[in-house]
């Protein structure tokens, strides 16, 4: 085994499984001030922001409910001004939300951050924080560890209301996250294991959530192969499925699950034969065929959209867009080539 250096993130504790929702009440009983953010169709269409408000009880010191897809950054400001003085803070939602809320902690000092996912994308583990420079139509953001919630619930009951696509979709992201971490991580002994096993899941679970969207079992083994996927985010960098996905999302308002649908198969065929053989064989064993066919397939079965047109991305946009990744823009544009 090679030398190396395994780096933990603040991620305390995880409470995981069907009615995991009540442990916000004790991990509150601290509080004096607990805010909470989310974003609007979960306020306004679902019980479930109420539910966790009567969980904070006397304590709940306010809601912001308007974090956008992408996380923009007047959102961002809009709820930490709304947030001021409080001493917990509670997300509510998918990546978009629980990055705010990063970034509003970061805002106000870092005060305790309870984040509870209703997606699989999985920023409530990592320390990269993504906020739109609405102007631009850029992604920017930060990377910063003090950001990471230190407690995270993953209830599967919290996830029944988010639309089928959006929950497919970010479990191709999650899928995102175990591939490239594999390929690209480098020899790990820990997230070796962890990102292979979370693949295993992922591709085995996903079009059994599909098949049965009720199934509360199917959607908490989902939860926890999302976690595995991305067990050590310090320790794992992406590659550009990843990072053009960042760069499609803020400048074209397309969903980062969906941006994985397009890139991530395109990004392992570009990449064949140029990874090392073992790495890519035990991706292939995991994924149950070559790397590339098996994700594209995926995606086709799920029913989710695999092209930049469908979202007018336009053609002539792709070699600007390319250029950006300097020495790998050759890599870039092929990827969006084969994925317009």
């Amino acid at each position: 085994m090679r030398r190396g250096t395994h780096t933990f993130l603040r991620t305390e504790r995880v409470h995981f499984g069907a009615g995991s929702l009540q442990e916000i009440r004790e991990e509150a009983r601290s509080a004096d001030r607990a805010f909470l953010v989310t974003g609007r169709t979960l306020s306004e269409e679902t019980g479930l922001v109420r539910r966790v408000e009567e969980l904070l009880g006397e304590r709940h010191a306010g809601t912001f409910a308007r974090m956008g897809q992408h996380t923009p950054g007047s959102a961002v400001e809009r709820a930490a001004e709304a947030a001021r003085g409080a001493d917990l803070l509670v997300s509510l939602g998918g990546g978009s939300v629980i990055d705010g809320t990063k970034a509003v902690a970061r805002e106000l000092g870092y005060p305790r951050h309870v984040a509870v996912p209703t997606t699989l994308s999985g920023a409530e583990w990592a320390h990269r924080v993504g906020v739109t420079d609405e102007a631009a139509g850029r992604k920017a953001g930060f990377r910063d560890e003090r950001a990471v919630p230190p407690v995270v619930v993953l209830d599967p009951e919290a996830t029944v209301h988010t639309p089928e696509r959006l929950w497919l979709s970010t479990g191709i992201r999650a899928l995102d996250h175990a591939v490239e971490g594999v390929l690209y991580g480098g020899e790990h002994p820990v997230t070796d294991v962890t990102g292979l096993e979370g693949a295993r899941r992922l591709v085995r679970c996903l079009p059994r959530s599909k098949r049965e969207p009720e199934d509360l079992e199917v959607r908490a083994q989902l939860q926890v192969a999302a976690w595995l996927a991305y067990f050590g985010p310090a320790n794992t960098p992406m590659g550009l499925s990843h990072e053009l996905g960042r760069r499609l999302g803020a400048s074209y308002g397309i969903p980062h699950g969906i941006t994985s649908c397009m890139t991530l198969a395109p990004s392992l065929e570009r990449m064949r034969g140029r990874v090392r053989a073992d790495r890519w064989e035990a991706l292939r064993e995991a994924l149950g065929g070559d790397p590339a066919e098996r994700v594209a397939g995926l995606v086709e079965e799920l029913g989710l959209p695999s092209r930049l047109r469908e979202f007018g991305v336009p053609e002539g946009d792709l070699e600007k867009i390319a250029a950006e990744y300097g020495e790998r823009a050759e890599d870039a544009l092929a990827i969006l080539r084969a994925a317009r």
